[in-house]
């Protein structure tokens, strides 16, 4: 809780606070019950440890803000697709089903790409901008409406971001799919620097911003607390639901028990229902937000 993301086996420990210290729970109540006085004591101190470490996060719903009448929508569909996986089929169906304007896709490989638009899952969404690589830093931002401008945010040389503009739901919107590496295997500095420097790259935005992607990180880390101090919104607290949970979704005796994807607005526009789906094929569970203006004006 004092060292944040100091370590390694920290940053690890914090993204599992919703469930590591969930056994104190029982032990604090069987304790009580059998006049355990100190058992039950210390059981309850770690009780409220846990509270406070997820009070932020719980405490983060808000009601929507007043949309403009008859107010366009925007659905996003966000997926890390996982870059071993060898059957796009189930993404692709999950895909055509949501339907969605834009497609954020981490780890997308060139024949990833491929085998969706064979499935006819990216037919509607012609505009591209892709990172044609095979590594889990390949990316792919798919939108049915033209990108004004486009490029990709690296920090010392990989990449991390692409960053495109759409004019849609009476807006000028700014897109990010982000991917940052993930802390561990001595790669914490790098993850620290990589997600400050999508924090900056947000704050100096001038448009209203829409970002999804894999942070590798949770409302558990700090990285990610400074996020939202960049003025972003976190779409799943903010609809009051903190434990949709993202990763890892493909362990067959375990459900998801960390949510280390996001879809984040600033101000200009509002999540109005977010939803997590199966993710067949991949280690993540994709997000599908559908995003509204909260004002309306000439795009520019």
């Amino acid at each position: 809780m004092l060292a944040w993301d100091a370590r390694a086996s920290l940053v690890a420990l914090n993204a599992l606070a919703p469930a590591l210290f969930l056994p104190a729970w029982p032990v604090a109540v069987l304790a009580g019950l059998g006049r355990r006085w100190a058992l039950a004591g210390a059981a309850a101190v770690v009780v409220v440890a846990q509270l406070a470490l997820l009070a932020p996060e719980l405490l983060a719903r808000r009601d929507l803000p007043a949309l403009p009448v008859r107010a366009p929508r925007l659905r996003l569909f966000n997926a890390n697709v996982y870059a071993g996986n060898p059957d796009m089929g189930g993404l692709a169906a999950e895909i055509r089903a949501a339907a969605p304007d834009v497609v954020f896709l981490q780890e997308a490989s060139p024949a990833q790409v491929a085998a969706l638009d064979q499935a006819g899952a990216l037919a509607e969404l012609p505009h591209r901008v892709t990172l044609a690589r095979t590594d889990p830093f390949a990316n792919a931002l798919a939108s049915r409406w033209p990108l004004l401008a486009h490029d990709v945010i690296e920090v010392d040389g990989r990449p991390i971001a692409i960053r495109a503009t759409v004019e849609a739901a009476g807006a000028r919107i700014r897109l990010y799919s982000v991917h940052v590496v993930s802390p561990f295997g001595g790669n914490r500095q790098a993850w620290v620097k990589e997600t400050a420097t999508v924090a900056d790259a947000v704050r100096g935005e001038t448009h209203p911003v829409l970002v999804g992607g894999d942070f590798n990180a949770t409302w558990g880390h700090r990285v990610f607390r400074r996020l939202l101090d960049a003025g972003l919104t976190d779409a799943a607290a903010a609809r009051g639901r903190p434990f949709q949970m993202t990763w890892p979704q493909d362990r067959h005796l375990l459900p998801p028990l960390t949510r280390i994807d996001h879809v984040m607005t600033t101000d200009g526009l509002a999540v109005t229902a977010v939803r997590t789906g199966a993710g067949r094929g991949s280690d993540h569970r994709p997000i599908v937000a559908d995003v509204a203006p909260t004002r309306m004006g000439p795009a520019g």
